[in-house]
């Protein structure tokens, strides 16, 4: 699936995009800026209704599949972002700006991370191409927030039509679900693109086609009905075997270590959805389930077990020191979080949760120590700041706790409520000089 995708030129064979061209000739209505700025609205407008997958363990797993992908792009103007979305239909989509979506059914269907990767590879290039040209034309006399709406409505409606109807309500009526389907011509240029990124990585560019036949077979076979992904990326024998004609003619990629299977269980045990429930059958799942059902001394020892098996598997490790947080072993958690720390230092969720057990703990200065040395790597993170504000809160120093909570709202796409708090606390006069200089450059950000 595509929405507003940017425009790109091709320079010896590696996509490039140029922010300083404009998309639609001279007199164009939507530039890179304004492309970035209809994703995040996009994305905002999605989170806001529930349909993201918020948790920084699962988002980084596919961040860095993704992260893997742009590496062989010579020159990148987008800050990319990939999302999980709360959708047991079987489809990925690409919104303006570098905002991707996989569904969670989706990765229910995918057997390996080469799966995935050929997935995001594909949305990758819808992005990088100048497939949009002919939308953005049509949609050139929509302002932003009713394109926003429209996208959004169009996006959930798979899901839950009477979301999708009021949002659509309250944008335009008359859109078409043609505004993101792809065309054949668009399709075979994104393959294209996609094996290219594929091969220049580490995974396995055969994955592309093997999936799509996969996926058909099942189709056919009456295993999957209605495939979303077929819908909105038109497949046919044709585009399988131009696929495979791409593909080098040396052995397959030997497939790298990967923990793709922990990275499903532990998904679809935060997100059980009945359509793809119980599918998985390894001993990580089944301890997941036995948390989820309050069964933490079963859970407990199969985790013990599993993490002697693989010592470095971080899934593994969270899991079993969330277990111990529902036990009350707040202490044992804390060690198993530092202990992953010395494994994972940049790891964002396993910061997270070793913060929220101090104060749980009322280690309070040491949770401070270790939220403020997060921000210092996640500047942008609304999570980071939603933690200051849970210390601050702890602490009972409601001034900080204003002033993380504006950012919290500010990094959470929520501006104008940042601003009103911004102000508020501008006008209190209690702040340090250079607390009250990053509140003035925030208000004086368009």
């Amino acid at each position: 699936m595509w929405l507003l995708l940017g425009f790109t030129k091709l320079v010896s064979g590696v996509v490039i995009a140029d922010p300083e061209l404009p998309l639609l000739g001279a007199n164009a209505s939507f530039n890179l800026k304004k492309e970035v700025e209809l994703g995040q609205g996009l994305y905002s407008k999605l989170k806001e209704q529930g349909y993201v997958i918020d948790d920084p363990l699962l988002s980084r797993y596919l961040q860095d599949i993704g992260e893997s992908l742009l590496s062989a792009l010579e020159l990148r103007f987008r800050d990319y972002h990939f999302f999980l979305v709360k959708d047991s239909s079987i489809n990925a989509f690409a919104a303006p700006g570098g905002f991707i979506g996989v569904n969670a059914g989706l990765i229910a269907v995918s057997d390996s991370e080469d799966e995935l990767a050929s997935v995001l590879a594909h949305e990758i290039a819808h992005v990088e191409l100048m497939h949009s040209m002919q939308m953005l034309e049509k949609a050139s006399e929509i302002n932003m927030a009713s394109l926003i709406s429209v996208l959004a409505a169009i996006l959930i409606g798979g899901q839950n039509p009477d979301v999708a109807g009021a949002i659509l309500y309250c944008g335009i009526a008359g859109s078409s679900q043609s505004m993101i389907n792809f065309t054949r011509a668009n399709e075979y240029e994104a393959d294209r693109v996609g094996v290219e990124l594929l091969k220049k990585s580490k995974y396995d560019p055969s994955a592309m086609a093997d999936f799509m036949g996969i996926l058909q077979r099942r189709e056919q076979n009456g295993e999957i009905a209605n495939i979303e992904y077929f819908r909105t990326h038109p497949v046919n024998a044709n585009r399988i075997a131009e696929i495979r004609a791409r593909l080098p003619l040396s052995r397959r990629k030997q497939v790298a270590f990967s923990r793709y299977q922990q990275f499903r269980d532990y998904l679809f045990y935060l997100y059980p959805f009945d359509s793809i429930a119980g599918n998985s059958k390894t001993q990580f799942s089944q301890a997941l389930l036995h948390t989820r059902n309050g069964r933490y001394d079963i859970a407990d020892d199969i985790y013990q077990a599993l993490t002697k098996n693989d010592p470095d598997s971080l899934w593994y490790k969270y899991a079993y020191a969330e277990n111990m947080e529902y036990q009350g072993r707040t202490v044992d958690a804390t060690g198993v979080y530092q202990a992953a720390l010395l494994l994972y230092p940049d790891e964002l969720s396993i910061g997270l949760r070793l913060v929220a057990s101090l104060i749980t703990q009322k280690q309070y200065q040491k949770a401070l120590t270790r939220a403020l040395k997060l921000l210092q790597k996640y500047q942008s993170s609304p999570q980071v700041y939603q933690s200051l504000v849970k210390v601050y809160n702890s602490m009972q120093n409601d001034l900080m706790r204003q002033f993380y909570e504006a950012h919290y709202h500010w990094y959470s796409g929520n501006r104008e409520l940042a601003r009103t708090q911004f102000k508020a606390l501008l006008s209190q006069g209690n702040l340090d000089a250079s607390y009250e200089h990053r509140i003035k450059e925030k208000l004086e950000t368009k």
